[in-house]
């Protein structure tokens, strides 16, 4: 992330941090409705006392896995206990526990799947774990679903992951090596997993491989690098790159309704954006953040369009302006919970972690992009890391300071399992939809600061799309290098606090 700027260093020791991480505002629940969402929603903090949580899969039966990014997996019981576990992860810096989600016949298979940091690997850092969750809430079977050829330095780690069709899609930081301008050309490298949108196969005989769709399955050279600063070569691609051209994708989801994946993607200095992808793209990093093109000296004629394959830069459908402050974006979901308001269903909802501060914007009739001009304060937050909702129809915030806040329309009914259309999905296999993306309008559009531009959709066709489903159917952070973050110290304390409590329980290798 940060889970503070790339540019911020801690002035805190360890113990500093842990007093700041018990006194923070957060760890009572620092999240507050605002504007027309205090008068629409209720909000209520569902589990405080955690160690850093990242993110949350609600299962259907209505128990709730919160993980936390040193490990710790809390499972709140309905009307019952929370129940603890852990897995050993590499926790310097952003690394840690990073992703959940839940497999869509969860009921049948009881699977769920993380974005875990290994700690035993930097050239193998980060991986895609299975396991199976039991009726006791505890971690049963595991099984390594992807664990090779992602690199894992520094920060920039990535970690959001989201199911579509029996395919896993995740999103894979750049490794680092700040700079302003970027000199990271990983983002560009095809033969590198880091800076990507990556697709895997869930299939039990293709588990973690590319399916055959995967945009760079038939080519077979490609543009690619050695290291982060080494020169552009022609190299083998890696085949489970599903789109290109991104600097820190922490927070991603899978639209069901359309197979576009939206993310959040955090900038370097200048801007954040949002991303609704398009398969065999190029996003645009490190040749240009947001709308900001760096013009940089090594980029290949053409930038974008000098790449092997050759792709416009595609911009994003959403950016903002830093303004001179630190800023990470955290991505969220379009909100269309079956039970809540219809004038809230084409809202995309999205964060960031330093400024405190969680949106919405419209989006347009086609899904695959936002209006110009219609961001709208939705609530304040301390250190937001992720947005999730549920089949319970509850909107579930996260913070790094160890709240979760659940958030439901008022005169809600549904219930766990009741709402299939957020998290459910009408079968299918490996058909995947495209990912579209909006030109950028680039003027300002409402008064608050960070300025924002917005932009409406084109109809821009993703190599190796499917079209639209029939499916019927939610951090990225920056910092300036370990352990100097926010959210290494918070996470060094965490574990200070947490060490005695996880050598009585058990662990799940």
């Amino acid at each position: 992330m940060s889970f503070a700027s790339s540019h911020r260093s801690g002035p805190w020791g360890a113990l500093g941090a842990l007093a700041l991480l018990l006194a923070s505002p957060s760890a009572q629940g620092a999240i507050t409705l605002v504007g027309d969402a205090a008068s629409a929603f209720d909000s209520k903090v569902f589990q405080t006392g955690l160690a850093t949580p990242t993110d949350l899969a609600v299962l259907a039966d209505g128990r709730v896995v919160i993980i936390q990014k040193a490990g710790d997996f809390a499972t709140v019981v309905p009307g019952g206990d929370t129940v603890e576990d852990h897995i050993d992860v590499s926790t310097t810096s952003e690394q840690g526990l990073l992703g959940i989600v839940a497999d869509p016949d969860f009921e049948t298979n009881h699977y769920i799947y993380v974005y875990a940091d290994n700690p035993a690997s930097q050239a193998d850092r980060h991986q895609i774990l299975r396991y199976e969750l039991g009726a006791d809430s505890k971690l049963g079977t595991k099984t390594v679903v992807l664990d090779m050829g992602l690199e894992g330095p520094a920060n920039h780690d990535g970690g959001g992951i989201d199911i579509y069709q029996g395919n896993l899609y995740m999103g894979v930081g750049d490794t680092g090596a700040n700079a302003s301008p970027p000199k990271n050309r990983y983002g560009t490298c095809l033969n590198k997993g880091n800076g990507k949108i990556l697709r895997i196969s869930l299939a039990e005989a293709t588990l973690g491989q590319p399916p055959d769709d995967n945009p760079l399955m038939n080519v077979g050279m490609v543009t690619g690098c050695d290291s982060t600063n080494g020169a552009f070569k022609m190299a083998a691609p890696d085949k489970r790159i599903w789109a290109w051209g991104f600097r820190n994708p922490f927070r991603l989801w899978v639209d069901k309704t359309t197979g576009k994946v939206w993310v959040g993607d955090v900038g370097e200095v200048t801007r954040e954006e949002v991303d609704v992808v398009q398969a065999g793209k190029h996003h645009g990093y490190p040749f240009r953040e947001g709308n900001q093109d760096w013009k940089q000296d090594f980029a290949p004629d053409g930038q974008c369009m000098g790449v092997t394959p050759a792709s416009e830069c595609i911009p994003p459908v959403y950016e903002y302006e830093r303004v001179g402050m630190d800023a990470s974006v955290i991505g969220g979901r379009i909100l269309d919970g079956c039970d809540w308001p219809a004038e809230w269903k084409s809202r995309y909802i999205f964060g960031d972690y330093n400024l405190n501060k969680v949106w919405t914007v419209d989006v347009n009739a086609t899904r695959d992009g936002v209006t110009e001009g219609s961001r709208k304060d939705f609530a304040t937050s301390s250190g937001l890391t992720g947005i999730r909702m549920g089949t319970d129809n509850a909107l579930y915030l996260l913070e790094e300071g160890g709240t979760v806040t659940r958030i439901t329309a008022k005169g809600a009914t549904a219930t766990p399992g009741s709402c299939p259309s957020v998290n459910g999905e009408a079968g299918g296999s490996s058909a995947g939809g495209s990912g579209s993306a909006g030109s950028v309008a680039g003027a300002p559009s409402d008064a608050g600061s960070p300025s924002e531009t917005a932009g409406t959709a084109n109809t821009h066709a993703g190599a190796g799309s499917a079209g639209a489903s029939t499916d019927s159917g939610g951090c990225g952070c920056r910092v300036a290098g370990a352990p100097n973050s926010r959210l290494g110290w918070a996470a060094l304390a965490a574990g200070l606090v947490a060490a005695a409590r996880r050598r009585q329980r058990r662990s799940t290798s």
